[in-house]
């Protein structure tokens, strides 16, 4: 018997949902079907999103392959196909679009640690280019960041660039490549990097959030106008929506997609 009544009580709250649908407008059942759109493509991009990890340069990932005895981090920045291809010997080239870089050779080198450098937390390393060095000194690895240190325990290769009309410099106001790998990118390359991915699953669930509560206030949207003024005025229950409150939940539903669909993108980032 309580099965029976439990039943019956279920299909009035569901003929009541199914009411409700079958009364929005065409503009309000859009929104609708465009939200839940949104739930299950986002739903479907995350996951392989998420689970594609690569090499984090220039704002762009480069996914890992193995190729001829080594490891090759290729992908796309800015339009443009890029590769570094990293030998297990520490040789790294770097090639974008038509441009080439290198061959650099990495060396592990313990003499090389500055002093006080403790080989315990510490590396020393040594990169050359055609056999001119570029750097000596130790390696420290912080939160997915390389540290390098000369010789004489300075802090190196700080990657400091202004931009001046289109025109990258140093600090010293030398032109400079703004594609070319950095010391510390070359030297983490070749001494096994930290790999990461794109998205936060942050996203996913506060777009999922914005397209239930937009969903939610299209279905109970006289509800929720009486429920807010039952906090100003008696008898909320008789009041009836003035033309501004009609239009202003027009707006609202359309800025709210909106703004789940961006939060939805920037998760993705």
């Amino acid at each position: 018997m309580e099965k029976s009544v439990n039943a019956m009580r279920f299909d009035r709250k569901a003929v009541s949902v199914l009411e409700r649908l079958r009364r929005l407008d065409r503009y309000q059942k859009g929104v609708l079907l465009v939200l839940a759109a949104m739930v299950l493509v986002f739903s479907v991009l995350y996951p392989v999103t998420l689970s594609r990890r690569g090499y984090a340069y220039q704002g762009a990932l480069l996914l890992p392959r193995q190729e001829n005895g080594g490891t090759v981090y290729a992908g796309s920045i800015r339009g443009q196909q890029a590769a570094f291809a990293v030998q297990e010997n520490g040789t790294v080239t770097f090639r974008y679009g038509s441009r080439s870089y290198g061959p650099y050779t990495v060396r592990q080198d313990p003499s090389a640690l500055p002093p006080g450098g403790a080989a315990d937390v510490m590396t020393g390393v040594e990169l050359r280019r055609d056999g001119e060095l570029l750097f000596r000194g130790g390696m420290l690895r912080g939160s997915g960041t390389v540290f390098l240190y000369n010789t004489d325990g300075s802090l190196a290769d700080l990657g400091l660039s202004i931009a001046f009309d289109g025109v990258l410099t140093d600090a010293a106001g030398n032109e400079i490549d703004g594609m070319a790998p950095s010391a510390a990118t070359l030297i983490d390359l070749a001494t096994g990097p930290a790999l990461t991915h794109k998205g936060s699953w942050a996203g996913w669930f506060c777009g999922v959030l914005l397209c239930i509560a937009t969903a939610v206030s299209i279905l109970f949207a006289d509800e929720l106008f009486r429920w807010g003024l039952r906090f100003q005025i008696r008898n909320a229950e008789l009041a009836e929506p003035s033309e501004w409150e009609l239009a202003s939940r027009y707006i609202g539903w359309t800025v709210l997609p909106l703004a789940a669909l961006a939060v939805f993108a920037v998760g993705l980032q």
